[in-house]
């Protein structure tokens, strides 16, 4: 379709990633589960062109955010300890997050560091003051239900073979 002097495109992938947020929002509502925020972004993040690389970087996205989460309850556990002091924030965010960089970087999971990052920083800076460590474990399960339906979504989508 043009636009102007602008071609605008409507493929396959834009329609599964449409999809895969829908049935976030359906199962959030059926399951009652709350925001699919960091659920639907895991999709976006992770579906990609067919099964086999939606799965690498879903395995990849899984581990980062598994870092990221426990990056998260680090976080919570010090921001805990100094009842919320703006400090902490200020101070030790930045600081944990430097280490979950360098930790995906050691592992040799760099394509896994912005998805640690973004699961760090929603789940950090989302946390309800009263929150506890089970909001930092459904968050971090949230991912793993987003890229679950991202590879869902891509069942049977194989890359061509020449």
């Amino acid at each position: 379709m043009q636009l102007g002097s602008y071609q605008l495109r409507f493929g396959l992938r834009t329609f599964k990633t449409g999809m895969g947020v829908m049935l976030i929002m359906i199962l959030f509502l059926l399951l009652a589960r709350g925001n699919p925020m960091i659920a639907a972004l895991a999709v976006v993040f992770a579906l990609r062109q067919d099964f086999e690389t939606t799965m690498s970087f879903g395995v990849s996205r899984i581990f980062a955010n598994a870092i990221g989460g426990g990056a998260a309850m680090g976080y919570f556990a010090v921001n805990q300890y100094f009842q919320q002091a703006y400090w902490v924030q200020i101070l030790v965010l930045p600081m944990l997050l430097m280490v979950l960089i360098v930790i995906n970087d050691l592992l040799h999971n760099n394509k896994g560091i912005v998805s640690a990052s973004a699961a760090f920083l929603m789940i950090a800076l989302t946390m309800p003051v009263d929150g506890t460590y089970w909001y930092v474990i459904e968050r971090v399960v949230d991912t793993f239900i987003g890229t679950g339906i991202a590879l869902l979504m891509n069942i049977g989508v194989h890359p061509a073979v020449e």
